[in-house]
């Protein structure tokens, strides 16, 4: 993977410069250079092959507490100095903001920087011929697995990236990464009705992705999603695979463990720091340097450096994560954890870990009485921040369990209910997955209690 670091740097302090003219007081850069190639499925042939590739620039002005931002894809001078000239307009029509005291100034990095690679050379060499036969693989191995296999959907990918970010107070952070995935959904049919199953795998190498499991798990939950039946509204013992734990990390990280959450008295742990919330089999930290992550990061959004965050030890909430302006403002050190996404800018824990049990989902059925095995879900929202609250939908398989066995598949079923409380008791936590299925590291868990609001007929 050939470094564009120089390049990158030399624009970045361009902009630093050309916004100092312009009377700046404070100035963030960040500059990414990416390229994404991906291969999709539909209808169990190839049908879309494209390679993206562009470059982002993203500049913050500072006038004292006055703020303005422009992000864009062009890279020439001239373009450079226009934009600065366009946030430096932004900035002085924008109102004060007063929690503001400063960007970041350096800090060093964690000795465990040394361990880590972020470029594997199988996914930078990825070519569209093994793409496509990763896809021959995955199409034969969900036919073969039952004659009612309809139809093979979804996307093999391998990426590439390269970030700068830059600040006028002495930062100057670079890193360069790979990212691998491939995702599955598979429908199987009969006379009387569709069903699918999904799986996922998300590396830093290509060459690691585990094809063929994944094709194989896709398939055989959709062959054995027929003869779904309806779910009463209840609660119900709830056996989650790892996709299902981690569908829960975004609406903790941001909506809980955030510090903007936690200051805008959103959060559900607001003034429950050092409380025991949750059932003592549930400890959860964050660590974007666990080499373990497709794709670790050296630093947050601000250039800040990261480092291990433990947020809750054995049910206990121990901490909450901070960025520059958020710290400042409860008078605290970030904890490097600046996100910019969406338009926003906030602090967010991004590589969250469960600690794994010695269970797996094999016991946790044997030992459920009356429950639900769920694979993962999607649609899912927030209902009531402060309270934990959040609902949404099982996706490509879920089957109900009785006295230790799965008796049928249900049709969709919709959750409502309060982390606090269905994390509040933990039965069994099992082992990490072999598989990668999100953006956290999760093992499987059984719930004594979860609640379904509803089912569809659909």
């Amino acid at each position: 993977m050939e470094s564009n670091k120089s390049l990158l740097l030399e624009k970045a302090n361009l902009i630093v410069k050309e916004a100092e003219k312009l009377g700046a007081t404070q100035t963030e850069v960040s500059i990414t250079f990416s390229n994404t190639a991906l291969t999709r499925l539909a209808n169990s042939i190839i049908d879309q092959n494209v390679v993206d590739k562009r470059s982002l620039v993203s500049i913050h002005l500072y006038f004292n507490q006055r703020k303005g931002s422009v992000r864009f894809e062009v890279f020439d001078d001239s373009s450079l100095v226009e934009a600065v000239k366009a946030a430096a307009k932004i900035a002085k029509v924008s109102p004060e903001n007063k929690d503001f005291k400063s960007l970041p100034t350096p800090r060093p990095y964690s000795e465990a920087l040394a361990d880590i690679n972020l470029i594997d050379t199988s996914t930078v060499n990825a070519t569209p011929e093994k793409r496509a036969e990763y896809s021959e693989t995955i199409i034969t191995t969900a036919h073969d697995i039952d004659s009612r296999i309809k139809a093979v959907a979804g996307a093999i990918s391998n990426s590439s990236i390269e970030l700068v970010i830059v600040n006028n107070l002495g930062i100057e952070a670079y890193e360069a990464g790979t990212r691998a995935n491939v995702n599955v959904t598979i429908l199987a049919e009969d006379d009387s009705e569709e069903t699918a199953g999904w799986c996922q795998d998300i590396r830093r190498g290509f060459g690691d992705l585990k094809i063929h499991e994944v094709a194989e798990i896709a398939a055989t939950k959709a062959s054995q999603g027929f003869g779904m039946k309806l779910l009463d509204a209840g609660d119900y013992e709830l056996v989650l695979e790892p996709a299902a734990v981690g569908g829960f990390g975004f609406f903790l990280a941001f909506y809980a463990f955030s510090a903007r959450a936690y200051q805008d008295y959103l959060s559900f742990l607001r003034d429950r720091i050092g409380e025991k919330i949750f059932s003592d089999k549930f400890s959860l930290w964050d660590n974007s340097l666990d080499n373990r992550f497709a794709r670790p990061t050296t630093f947050d959004s601000e250039g800040y450096p990261k480092s291990r965050l433990d947020l809750v030890s054995d049910g206990v909430v121990k901490n909450i994560a901070y960025d520059s302006l958020t710290a400042a403002k409860d008078d605290v050190e970030s904890t490097g954890h600046n996100a910019k996404f969406m338009g926003r800018s906030l602090p967010v824990p991004q590589h969250m870990i469960v600690q794994e049990g010695d269970s797996n989902v094999e016991e946790m059925i044997s030992e459920t009485k009356n429950g639900i095995l769920v694979t993962h879900f999607h649609y899912q929202n927030t209902v009531d921040p402060t309270k934990g609250m959040y609902t949404g939908l099982t996706r490509d398989g879920a089957w109900y369990i009785k006295n230790g066995e799965i008796q049928h598949p249900l049709k969709t079923l919709r959750y409502t209910d309060a982390a606090p409380r269905f994390f509040g008791e933990i039965d069994l936590v099992g082992k990490y997955s072999d598989l990668v299925t999100s953006g956290a590291i999760v093992p499987p868990m059984k719930l004594p209690s979860f609640r379904i609001t509803g089912s569809t007929a659909e």
